[in-house]
């Protein structure tokens, strides 16, 4: 009988299909972070997601990605991981089932699966890929003794995600944003014809 260890948190659902890359099997679910005292399921506003998608581009920016841009130019390659992921996995992500407002675009719970060469038992690393003003990363319970998984796990998964870059699916979603004056507004961002789509308003004709 083979057993599944989760470090660093609880699974309560899985969501969509696995996907396998570089020794890991990627799972999209329902589940949080918990670091030990607290869960842990969404990061605090001010906090920027580590392991950033840029960090494992080589080079030059794919087109479509390229192309993800706030007005003032600024990358937002979140929308692009928003249109890959259902791609991949099969499943819409989630919109922060558990909050009652959505303060980022994308904010969804995988869990890295790993199997021992030893007794073929899994070990199961739970990660939220999100974004913060739709620049996009990933976001672990931090653990030195698991520095090198972490980086392993990161590296894998954008890799996975930019095998096949122009494989996405079209999407229109939103969530509050702050403007320069520290309020809040609504965002709509979206995804058509492999072009993103960055507004204020709701007047997006998909």
């Amino acid at each position: 009988m083979v057993s599944l260890t989760i470090k660093h948190g609880y699974l309560w659902r899985v969501l969509g299909r696995a996907a396998e890359y570089n020794r890991f099997v990627f799972v999209p679910v329902l589940g949080e972070l918990y670091d030990g005292i607290n869960i842990r399921p969404y990061r605090r506003p001010e906090e920027t997601p580590t392991f950033p998608l840029t960090d494992y581009i080589d080079n030059q920016l794919p087109k479509i990605i390229n192309r993800c841009r706030h007005k003032c130019g600024k990358i937002a390659d979140a929308v692009w991981v928003r249109g890959r992921i259902p791609a991949i996995f099969g499943f819409t992500p989630l919109s922060l089932p558990f909050a009652d407002y959505k303060y980022a675009l994308l904010e969804q719970t995988f869990m890295a699966c790993q199997q021992s060469s030893v007794n073929h038992d899994w070990v199961a690393y739970p990660f939220v890929c999100e974004d913060y003003d739709l620049s996009v990363g990933l976001r672990f319970i931090p653990d030195t003794s698991l520095t090198e998984v972490y980086q392993s796990i990161a590296k894998a998964f954008w890799e996975l995600l930019l095998l096949e870059p122009n494989h996405v699916q079209p999407f229109c979603d939103g969530y509050i944003h702050y403007n320069e004056l520290d309020d809040e507004e609504w965002l709509l961002v979206a995804l058509k014809n492999r072009r993103c789509i960055i507004d204020f308003s709701d007047s997006i004709d998909f």
